[in-house]
């Protein structure tokens, strides 16, 4: 399977002399996390959410809305964007560009032609839905692939240690357990949302002790809706992924025990033949 088998052609872009603020816009309407930069057609950068974040003006300098608004209107989609970009090419086998992305821990991968002409955008989702249909050799279940020594949180933890725990593991998603029952999930997200709302709200400086401090794991944490029973074949595990637009999903036994979680890191590999 190449490239262009998997990858979705309908692609939103955007210019490089577009302003930050126009791409937040469109990334937060669109749900996207990721922006390829173009000029006449060619790509010359790659924006993600975490370019954007790093180039807004600080909450915590305590700017008013029209300060701000001024600040981030005169940031360039260019001076955020990441260059130069790793990318596939239409024609390159797939399982390369699977390796790619695991060894250089990126989610997608701008298509290019040989012109550099950008021609689609690859995501990991978009892998497993191309290998959904592709006809395979049992893979087992998710116990076998699974990672058991999972980092977690205990819903009445504070959560500016579990904000604390997200960033040291470079996590964006942690289990939330009662003893060893599976309660909740608590994303990198919404913890980041709570600390932007606190600075604009008090003024504290992000990052400080103050941050979280009469907050805990339960309040920030989201329903536990999507997680695999012990014994589920790892095939349902990429299907559900696929639903769910998730790349983690922990496994549960029949008390609700956490027993481990299997990533879309551990389907990818079971695909190159690594596990």
């Amino acid at each position: 399977m190449q490239v262009k088998d998997a990858m979705h052609a309908r692609i939103i872009t955007i210019e490089p002399h577009a302003t930050l603020p126009e791409a937040v816009v469109k990334m937060q309407e669109l749900k996207m996390k990721r922006l390829p930069v173009v000029h006449e057609g060619k790509l010359v950068g790659l924006l993600t959410d975490g370019e954007v974040r790093r180039n807004l003006p600080a909450l915590s300098e305590g700017l008013t809305p029209w300060e701000f608004a001024g600040r981030a209107g005169r940031v360039r989609v260019r001076d955020a964007m990441r260059s130069p970009v790793l990318t596939a090419t239409l024609t390159e086998e797939l399982n390369h560009a699977i390796k790619q992305m695991l060894e250089r821990r990126v989610g997608g991968l701008p298509v290019v032609d040989d012109d550099g002409m950008l021609r689609g955008m690859l995501t990991l989702t978009d892998v497993l839905r191309a290998e959904q249909g592709a006809p395979r050799l049992t893979w087992g279940s998710v116990d076998q692939h699974m990672t058991g020594d999972v980092v977690s949180v205990q819903a009445g933890d504070p959560a500016s240690d579990a904000a604390a725990k997200l960033k040291v593991s470079r996590l964006r998603v942690l289990p939330v357990l009662e003893g060893q029952r599976l309660v909740g999930l608590l994303h990198e997200v919404d913890v980041q949302a709570e600390i932007e709302r606190e600075v604009a709200a008090r003024g504290a400086r992000a990052g400080s002790s103050l941050m979280l401090a009469d907050q805990t794991v339960r309040q920030l944490m989201r329903a536990p809706t999507g997680y695999l029973p012990e014994g589920a074949p790892m095939r349902d595990a990429m299907q559900r992924m696929v639903e769910l637009d998730v790349h983690g999903l922990p496994v549960v036994d029949g008390d609700g025990h956490l027993l481990g979680v299997v990533t879309i890191s551990d389907i990818l590999k079971i695909i190159l033949g690594q596990k």
